[in-house]
């Protein structure tokens, strides 16, 4: 029959262990962090292209305008009309990379639950 366990070995046994599943946690957050930063980043790149179609727009658009007050031929129509496609393009790609770029994204579901699970499994063992 094995010897009872003393409750320094016990002790030391739950430290141990509690430090290891402290380490798995801080690698699952790094992991979902991680993840989360790669996401923000496609974000960004939207944001970048939707500020491109925005100087391209603008700059169209003053084209245009140009052509328009100096009353050149039907050129300044087409300008007019790439700068609306621009700026209509602009829009969709700045507010999909903002949202992308939104804080309320930066969380951890994954660590959380795994952390809920294992407090609730100390609270198990030690009752």
């Amino acid at each position: 029959m094995p010897a009872e366990r003393t409750l320094t070995e016990l002790a030391t046994d739950v430290a141990y262990q509690a430090g290891d599943l402290i380490r798995n946690e801080i690698r699952l957050a790094r992991a979902e962090a991680v993840e989360h930063v790669r996401e923000m980043g496609a974000g960004l790149l939207r944001a970048a292209f939707g500020v491109a179609f925005a100087g391209s727009a603008a700059t169209l658009g003053m084209f245009g305008l140009a052509y328009l007050l100096g009353l050149v031929m039907p050129i300044w129509g087409a300008a007019l009309i790439s700068a609306a496609i621009a700026g209509i393009a602009a829009t969709v790609f700045l507010r999909a990379g903002l949202k992308a770029l939104s804080t309320e994204k930066i969380d951890l579901p994954k660590t959380s639950r795994q952390v809920a699970r294992d407090l609730n499994l100390i609270k198990e063992t030690i009752t």
